[in-house]
C-alpha cells in the first residue's frame, strides 16, 4: 500500500509561492528531471504572477524573482523526495 501511495504522489508536484497561498498542480508523470524542472519553473512563474497581481509594480519588480526561486526550490525538493519514495 505504501508503494501505491508513493507512486500516486510521484506523479504530481506543487509549485507554491511561500507567502501567497497560491497553489499550482504540476503533472510531472513520465517526465525526466530536466523536463520536470522546466514544467515546475513555468508553474512557478504563473503562481507568482497570480500571487503578486494585487501588488504595486515596484513590489512585483523586487519580489517576482525571489518568489520564483523559492517556489522552484521547494517544488524541486518535493519532486526529488517523491522520486526517492517511488524508487523504494
Amino acid at each position: 500500500m505504501f508503494r501505491k501511495i508513493a507512486f500516486a504522489i510521484a506523479f504530481g508536484a506543487i509549485a507554491a509561492p511561500a507567502f501567497a497561498g497560491t497553489d499550482v498542480i504540476v503533472n510531472v508523470g513520465g517526465l525526466d528531471a530536466s523536463a520536470a524542472h522546466a514544467a515546475i519553473f513555468r508553474a512557478a512563474q504563473a503562481a507568482c504572477q497570480a500571487a503578486l497581481a494585487d501588488e504595486s509594480q515596484l513590489v512585483r519588480f523586487y519580489e517576482h524573482a525571489s518568489c520564483i526561486d523559492r517556489s522552484v526550490t521547494s517544488a524541486d525538493a518535493k519532486y526529488a523526495a517523491m522520486r526517492g519514495l517511488a524508487s523504494r
